[in-house]
This record gives structure tokens, sequence and C-alpha cells, in this order.
């Protein structure tokens, strides 16, 4: 997406193998603006064996086309299907090549969907072994005739009785919150070819699942793929289909959950002296990048911490006239052993007053503070009232040199309710904080791994210093590291307990029932879409 006059990268879709015609599942959810442009790109490539689709660079890639259009032009396209033809590099259009994007409005259904498939006796599409089934689930657009992939199960091989893992997928994804809606769910022998071949497929609706999970071992046969000869090509078995309401981050929010802001600022001598103009800590041409920081980051989650109170910490100083040693978690803030800091204003002074107070020393270690923030988010864990989530910001000009003690307390800190956002200042290499920052694998030491991801690191270099979009950036997973801890505990939202508490104990069964879990709902008269009495307009299906 094009953004303020740079083109930022909002997501990418799964890697298809071995074909021409791919139908992605991967949704992408954009926030349509109607008084604004926003100019989107596509670009699609090809991928080869050993490259990971999920974090290589396009320009790495073999070049298959793109596509240069508004989101207004996709959300007003005619019967919600934004067709267009790919274009070469040089913009001239290739041709056969087209994208179809299909726009719809998501649902505000919060709820998320449970259940096992199993399938019986299907068709053996192998010459030499059994078939490698696979279930793909699809659903009706809203013009009655467009089939859009929305999940896709694991494979089983070898197997013509497959028992896939759990589904656990949201209503929004599923059905857009319609359970009457309808699904088509096909079978299909995998091939590494890419060459799927269908095996059956039966269509159904949310509402008719979960009857059929209500009956316990009941089955519906597979139809025959199109222009097969009639016969039996197996059945499906769907069970223990539960729905759950997951609050969302803002449910928990608006519910009185508060999130705790921590500030560590970093006084090693690899930042300068602060007089020197080259120093990091400058303060003679308007803020300093940690100025910014704190501004950025702290202007943000100021709002959802509501005492404004925020403890402030440096490392790697040395109190001026004291003649110790180095003190890598001293207090900044005038308010009690913990530096606390009344707002944003209060932070900025603190800082400005530390770089009186404190000489710059060494060598960096991130450990002190995390295990001083981890001390204060422990605290929160059993004090009774609203949940509350620490949040613990460290702003540095170099890579760590405590690694393993660092690597340690970060898996401590993954049980706690507690994330780690770390701004890199200036323009140093950084080469260790990717490592802390575990996308793809979690951090593990000494036998021990942590439980979630808890790091983001930002380089605001790279943002030229700027503050807000640096936040933008750095904020962007917390909101799913917060439920992430929430949803692990078990720690319910504060505004939908009483609900919980009151609904009657949900029935017994596979797979094990949780709160907010609901019988199937009455069939509508009449089909999909659920018919109005005579006389009245039709009005829109809504799930319970």
């Amino acid at each position: 997406m094009l953004d303020n006059g740079r083109w930022a990268e909002v997501g990418r879709t799964e890697m298809i193998a071995n074909t021409y015609d791919p139908a992605f599942v991967k949704r992408f959810r954009l926030v349509f603006h109607f008084e604004k442009t926003q100019k989107l790109r596509l670009i699609v490539v090809d991928v080869d064996k050993g490259q990971d689709p999920s974090s290589i660079s396009p320009d790495d890639c073999n070049f298959l086309g793109k596509a240069e259009f508004e989101l207004g032009e996709v959300v007003t396209a005619r019967a919600k299907r934004y067709e267009r033809p790919l274009q070469k590099k040089n913009g001239e259009a290739w041709e056969s090549s087209t994208m179809l994007l299909v726009p719809e409005e998501v649902s505000a259904c919060k709820d998320v969907y449970r259940f096992q498939l199993k399938a019986f006796e299907l068709k053996n599409a192998d010459t030499f072994g059994k078939s490698d089934p696979y279930l793909q689930i699809s659903r009706m657009q809203e013009d009655g005739v467009t089939w859009l992939p929305v999940y896709k199960t694991n494979v089983v091989n070898n197997c013509l009785k497959p028992v896939w893992k759990d589904v656990n997928v949201r209503a929004a994804q599923l059905n857009n919150g319609d359970i009457y809606r309808p699904l088509r769910l096909q079978v299909f022998d995998y091939s590494v070819s890419g060459n799927h071949q269908l095996l059956g497929q039966v269509d159904l609706s949310t509402q008719r699942m979960m009857e059929l999970a209500a009956q316990h071992g009941a089955t519906v046969p597979l139809q025959p793929p199109a222009g097969s000869k009639p016969g039996n090509y197996g059945s499906l078995q769907i069970q223990g289909f539960v729905t759950e309401t997951k609050a969302s981050f803002l449910d928990y929010i608006t519910g009185g959950t508060e999130i705790g802001f921590v500030v560590a600022v970093d006084f090693t001598a690899s930042n300068g002296e602060p007089q020197n103009r080259s120093s990091k800590h400058y303060q003679g041409d308007g803020p300093t990048q940690y100025e910014r920081a704190i501004m950025g980051v702290g202007g943000i989650i100021s709002y959802y911490d509501f005492d404004k109170a925020f403890p402030m910490f440096g490392f790697g100083g040395v109190r001026r006239g004291s003649g110790g040693s180095t003190d890598h978690c001293f207090p900044m803030g005038p308010n009690g052993p913990d530096g606390v800091c009344l707002g944003i204003p209060g932070l900025l002074e603190a800082y400005k007053r530390g770089l009186v107070e404190w000489s710059l020393s060494g060598p960096t270690y991130f450990a002190p503070v995390i295990r001083r923030a981890a001390d204060m988010a422990r605290e929160t864990v059993n004090a009774g009232g609203a949940p509350k989530y620490t949040v613990l910001l460290i702003m540095t000009d170099g890579d760590v040199m405590d690694m393993s003690n660092t690597i340690e307390a970060i898996i401590d800190a993954s049980h706690l309710p507690m994330s780690i956002l770390i701004v890199g200042i200036g323009r140093d290499e950084f080469t260790k904080m990717n490592k802390l920052d575990a996308d793809k694998t979690k951090l593990s030491a000494g036998g021990k791994t942590a439980a979630r991801d808890i790091v983001q690191f930002v380089e605001i270099e790279k943002y030229a210093g700027d503050g807000v979009r640096l936040a933008q950036e750095l904020l962007a997973e917390l909101p799913g590291q917060f439920l992430d801890y929430m949803r692990a505990k078990n720690i319910p939202c504060p505004n939908i307990w009483a609900a919980q508490q009151a609904a009657a104990p949900p029935p017994a069964g596979y797979p094990p029932q949780v709160p907010g879990a609901h019988p199937p709902p009455p069939l509508p008269p009449g089909g999909y879409p659920p018919q109005a009495p005579a006389g009245q307009a039709p009005t829109a299906a809504a799930a319970p």
C-alpha cells in the first residue's frame, strides 16, 4: 500500500506449488476510507525450492506479474469481482495472465468455531499406495455464484479414512457471521505436481454442520466430481462442533484491562558525551531519537495506562560524583524506587535530568532491566481486579553484551503478562537484536523455551527518526501478543465475565467444552437465505 509516498507491504499469501491457476486462501483485512485514495500494488512471484515464502524479498524471486489499483475500485466492483490483467515490469499487459480480487465487508462477529473432520471409504486415486487426502472449505459469495476458498486442512498421507487435525477458524473467515451461508467441503488427493485430484464434495452450511455434529456419529455422503460416474465416493463426518466467543483486544481494554508502560534508556558510552553534537543524547538540534521514541510510542500506549504513572530506568551509567561502578538498572524518575514519572512530559523531563546526574559508561546489559520489569508484571498476576499487562520499552544504541542472560530473562518473562519493545537508536548493525525478535522460532536456552514471542525490534533510522511511524511498526504485534497471553492463561475479558458465568454448563462431549459454547440454532424456514413471511421485506440472516 502506498503510504506517505512509499510502498509498504501489508501482507503476502501462502505459496501454492506447481500451478498456473492458484486460488489463495489467505485473506487481507484492510480498512476502507471513503474519503481517501488508497493505492495498492499486487506482485506475483515464483518462489524457488529452498526459499522461504514468508520472508524472502520479492526482488529475489522470479517476477510473474504486477497490478496497481485503488482500494475504492475493488470495493465498488460490479458483482464484487475485481478482475484485471497482470502487467509486465514495463507496464505492458500479459496476454493471458489475470488476477481476481473478491472483496467483502467483514462481519463484527467474534465467534470462533472448533470441530473435527473425518472421512470414510474415499476413492483411491493412486496407482501405487493410497490417496493422500486433504479437505478444502469454500464459502459462497454474496453474488450466489462464486465459491471462495477459506480453509484447508492438513494432508493425511496414504489413507482412505483420514482424520484431519482439529479445525479452529473464525466465524468471520468461515461464513462472515452467517451460519446459513452455503459452504462447499471438497476432498482432494494431494499431488506434489500441484494437480490435486478432487475425490468428492458436499455442500453444507455452518448450521447443518452443527446439526450433524450433535447427532454423534452421523455421516453425510460425498458427491462425485463433475463428469464422474455415480457411485460411492465416501462419506464425511463432523465431530464436536463448538462455538466460542473470543474477546478482542479492545474488549479487554474497554472492560477495564490496563496496559502499564515502563521505559528503559541506554546510558552506555557508545552514545557519545551529551555535550558533543555527534552524541545520540545531544540536546541542541531538537528532540533526540530517544525523545522521539518516547513521544511516539508513549503517546499511543498512554491512552491505555489509566494512571499515566510510568516507571523509568536507565542502564549502563554511573552516578556523577559517586565514584561507583556501572549501574545496569537505576531509577530515573522522581517518585519511588521504580522511578515513576507522571505522563509523557514527566518522562522527557526525567530523561534530560538523567543526562545531568549520570555519566555514560557500559557495557550494554539488558537482563537487569528486563528482570526488573518482569518483577513488576509478576506483582499484577494475583493482584485482583481487572487484568494488567506490562509493556517495557528499551531504547539502545548498540548490540546487547549479555546475550545469554538476556535470552534467559526473556524466556522467563514470556510466561508473564508482558511484552518488550526494543528501539535501535542510531546506525549500529544491531545484528543480535533480530535473534531476540523471534518471529519464526521461539527463544530457547538451558533446556527452557519461551512460551510465546514477546519481543519486537525496530530501528528508528529506517523511519527517518519519525517517532509516529516508528510506533506504528513497533506496536503492530502488541495486541496479538496481549491476546496470546490472555487466552493461554484463560483470563476472561472483564466485560464478558458475567455473561459467561450466567450461561448454563455446556453439554459434555468431544472436544472439551469452553465458556461461551452454545448448541446449534434452529434451521430457518425456507432454506438459504432465510425467507421473510409474505408481505414483509426480507431481512439479513444473523448469527445468534
